[in-house]
């Protein structure tokens, strides 16, 4: 298609009626306490909203935008403040902000190119694009004129950078060593004095975030009635926290769950309780206040955190509440507890962060090894040796080096193939070299980097099978769980002959 059709195609004629937003004049928004606006006033020419504290703005007059795009603009960020969390809300509504720095600013109705250039010069803003994205495809469905099918699904085909938000997991243990562990216990456990009700209050979420590790939004919204307990008949008292969810999809209010805390805890809970109400009056609703009694802030939280952590000893950069929800995910996982029940604990969406934990943890991988090597199937793999014999890799031509992809990662020197250099081997690199004869693996060879790799694909494979019902017939998965097996089984072998080599030099 020529230049010029694509104008004719894509560019409605501008004599089409200008879009005029005719939204209500208050919007409701997803709020998750009953002391901040629960509406946001459309009529004026800023938009506020709040979320953990903090205000959200959009200045619709400071915006240089086309007239009819700024009303199509105002129609979409009132479908998200609805349909969106408020600081979602806040970030699509940023996509406006660098659209008005763009060269199609003042022009409406776009060429499909005028699109695809400016979207495609936002490569390392990887939210603008996606919220371009959604932006465009709200508009195409609403059947508003300047949009268009053809340019929707160009737009789909800009590259995006890939963000896995678990791979900090995956790559690195985040969790606190065991002397930061004892550091942080004995900070959590010392002796308070009475007059300092702020410090008592931030010692109370030093020990929450040890105990159950919410977020800080979680911690901004918790009131003083989500805490209860109960007297048994011998005057044993029990304590509760109802635990506000943070990343529920889909809920206007945020649901409480309740988990059950320490006595020590509970305690220091119902002292700090009962000194805030002294202090704000009984109708005060915050578990966390400042000293004015207004609710905390989640900027304040994690300032008050960050600072017990450091006077702990623990200084880990840009990790505060996230440091104590990787320690505990991770130390549920040393303890072999399952994916679904971590990931309730921690109040996920799903159980993808919870696996990351359980493979990202040593103590797990050495329990598995341990298990690995009673295991019949196992032995019999290494009984079978089903690769050549282990060699170095200085030993080894280049160009029979076995170099391949897994899981999009390139992975390379981890051994040499036997068959003529300029033979075609039948099967998939890497893949099928774990189990095949010709294989000579390297001593020192990037075989741990391998499993994981396949891993990770076989935790895509089964993401997939549980979506389509059909984990257990699976041919596939069956077949990376067998390759894991050989990997490990040649792991065993090149550290047991690296350690005989050791013995024989002596």
């Amino acid at each position: 298609m020529t230049e010029s059709a694509d104008q004719e195609h894509a560019s409605p004629s501008s004599s089409f009626p200008a879009y005029v937003f005719e939204g209500p004049a208050q919007v409701a928004i997803r709020t998750r306490t009953n002391d901040q606006p629960k509406y946001v006033d459309t009529r004026l020419p800023v938009w506020t909203w709040y979320d953990g504290g903090l205000a959200m703005t959009i200045d619709w007059a400071a915006l240089h935008l086309n007239p009819d795009i700024m009303q199509i603009a105002k129609a979409f960020v009132a479908y998200a403040l609805e349909k969106y969390a408020p600081v979602t809300a806040f970030k699509a509504s940023g996509v406006f902000g660098r659209l008005a720095e763009s060269d199609i600013s003042s022009k409406f109705p776009w060429t499909r190119q005028e699109v695809v250039t400016t979207v495609s010069a936002w490569t390392k803003f990887r939210e603008s694009i996606i919220f371009f994205r959604t932006f465009y495809r709200w508009a195409l469905g609403r059947g508003i004129l300047g949009f268009d099918k053809e340019t929707y699904l160009a737009l789909k085909e800009i590259k995006t950078s890939r963000l896995d938000p678990y791979e900090r997991i995956f790559l690195s243990q985040s969790g606190l060593a065991l002397d930061e562990e004892i550091r942080l216990l004995k900070r959590i456990e010392r002796e308070l004095s009475s007059d300092s009700w702020e410090e008592l209050q931030f010692n109370i979420v030093l020990h929450l975030g040890f105990e159950l590790a919410p977020r800080s939004i979680q911690f901004h919204s918790l009131d003083i009635t989500d805490f209860e307990f109960v007297e048994s008949a011998d005057h044993e008292k029990y304590y509760t926290l109802w635990l506000p969810m943070a990343k529920k999809v889909g809920q206007r209010r945020p649901e409480r769950r309740p988990r059950k805390i320490t006595t020590r805890l509970g305690e220091k809970i119902s002292r700090h309780i009962a000194e805030v109400q002294r202090r704000f009056g009984s109708d005060c609703e915050p578990l966390f206040v400042s000293r004015r009694g207004k609710r905390l802030s989640v900027q304040k939280i994690g300032l008050g955190l960050k600072h017990e952590l450091l006077e702990a000893g623990v200084e880990k950069p840009n990790q505060v509440s996230m440091l104590l929800r990787h320690h505990l995910g991770q130390g549920l996982a040393d303890q072999g507890t399952p994916a679904d029940m971590i990931a309730d604990l921690l109040g996920h969406n799903s159980t993808v962060a919870a696996r990351a934990y359980v493979t990202a943890t040593p103590n797990i991988a050495r329990i598995k090894e341990k298990a690995l090597g009673k295991s019949p199937s196992y032995q019999r793999i290494m009984r079978s040796l089903l690769t050549g014999e282990v060699v170095q890799r200085r030993d080894t031509a280049p160009e029979r080096a076995i170099r391949g992809v897994i899981d999009t990662q390139y992975i390379g020197d981890i051994g040499a193939c036997v068959l003529p250099v300029h033979t075609h081997c039948p099967y998939n690199p890497v893949y099928a070299c774990y189990t095949c004869k010709k294989f000579h693996p390297f001593a020192d060879g990037r075989h741990e980097q391998v499993r994981e790799a396949l891993q990770r694909e076989a935790q895509r494979f089964i993401d997939i099978a549980e979506q389509a019902g059909d984990l257990i017939h699976n041919r596939p998965l069956a077949q990376h769980q067998t390759t894991i097996l050989a990997v490990s089984a040649t792991i065993e072998r090149c550290r047991q002959h690296t350690e005989d080599a050791a013995d024989g030099a002596v």
